[in-house]
């Protein structure tokens, strides 16, 4: 899967340990929005097939005909397009780097990689009730460069993932300090657990 989303920059012995992909409540919005421009649309094609029908003028039924099917069919369309981008933008984390993927079905494809050693630190922004009852915040990435801090917002289970991104941070810096080859490598001592505990040097 990693290969074939970013298969541009990917390195030769790198591996993916996890992904996950933004809450759901980040649909939420783009439906809404998408449901309320349906229900005008609607309201209008309603309307209009009133006046139609007052009028009884034959070329209006295929006038109105035409846009029910033009208006069902755009909004049938955005939906999937908005169903398809949320699937499409995905964070990987592997056991060199953090890869921020931003994909539309069309017009984007963008990704951004973090080096795990430019992170100083990870934390969480988690703040409101509807946040903290669905499990949902934003993943702040603090890096040792003079660069701004990388947010990824609507991230799902925030601390779970603070947790296995420190992890997989440690590993890293423990295999770095220890001369070892990464886990991919045909020239590594032995494979990584990543989701076990890391033993305390």
């Amino acid at each position: 899967m990693g290969h074939a989303m970013i298969n541009e920059g990917w390195q030769k012995y790198e591996e993916i340990q996890f992904f996950f992909r933004k809450h759901w409540t980040h649909f939420l919005k783009p439906l809404v929005f998408g449901l309320a421009i349906g229900l005008l649309a609607l309201f209008f094609l309603l309307v209009l097939g009133s006046v139609i029908m007052v009028f009884r003028i034959t070329i209006f039924y295929s006038l109105f005909a035409f846009l029910a099917i033009l208006t069902f069919a755009v909004f049938i369309h955005t939906f999937f397009i908005q169903l398809f981008n949320y699937y499409f933008n995905v964070i990987i984390v592997t056991d060199c780097r953090i890869i921020i993927a931003r994909k539309t079905v069309f017009l984007r494809n963008d990704n951004d990689a973090i080096d795990l050693t430019k992170i100083q630190d990870i934390g969480v922004v988690s703040r409101g009730l509807f946040r903290n009852y669905l499990n949902y915040g934003a993943l702040v990435i603090i890096l040792s460069t003079s660069s701004p801090p990388v947010y990824i917002p609507y991230a799902p289970n925030p601390h779970y993932y603070l947790e296995q991104m420190n992890r997989v941070k440690r590993e890293y810096i423990l295999r770095r300090q220890e001369g070892r080859k990464p886990s991919g490598s045909p020239l590594a001592d032995k494979p990584i657990d990543y989701l076990q505990e890391i033993r305390p040097a």
